[in-house]
């Protein structure tokens, strides 16, 4: 009894492992979503409102659709720090769930333009930004569908392969 409890733990521990590696695939594609829906939400703010990066920050973190962006909530303005800083400090602290170190990096560009031109400079840099983060949007979610199920499947079939190399 007790050897059947063993191999059936180790099943489900090898398929909780596909499972989450595929769950990762798919948190790369939301989050990555998440920052284009925030980009098209800045771009607003900036071309209709005329909107400071700090108005901007505000208005996110107001705004309850852009509560898994964590980053946003630790960004601390101080008089010292300019606002790439801050935002790049809050991007390292708080990476979303699922991104990669390019997508990192695209996230942290975001800031690095925001305020540093007139507001058509940004408005170009924003819409520059969102079709690379279109771009790995895409690449994201083929790479989801080619990758998911397979990792789900390698994960039970791990298990079961070493289930059957322990009996």
């Amino acid at each position: 009894m007790l050897k059947i409890f063993g191999i059936a733990v180790i099943i489900l521990s090898a398929s909780l492992g596909g499972i989450y590696f595929s769950s990762a695939l798919k948190n790369r594609v939301i989050s990555l979503k998440r920052i284009n829906y925030m980009l098209e939400e800045i771009y607003i703010m900036l071309k209709y409102r005329s909107a400071t990066v700090y108005e901007i920050v505000n208005s996110l973190n107001e705004d309850e659709r852009f509560g898994e962006l964590y980053f946003l909530k630790e960004l601390n303005f101080s008089p010292e720090r300019s606002f790439r800083q801050c935002w790049c400090d809050a991007v390292e602290k708080n990476i979303p769930y699922g991104l990669r170190k390019s997508d990192v990096e695209l996230l942290m560009n975001i800031g690095k333009k925001l305020g540093t031109s007139d507001i058509e400079g940004q408005l170009g840099a924003v819409r520059h930004r969102q079709a690379e983060i279109e771009a790995a949007i895409s690449e994201a979610e083929k790479e989801y569908l080619r990758k998911a199920k397979l990792y789900r499947s390698l994960g039970v079939l791990t298990g079961v392969f070493i289930a059957i190399m322990l009996v």
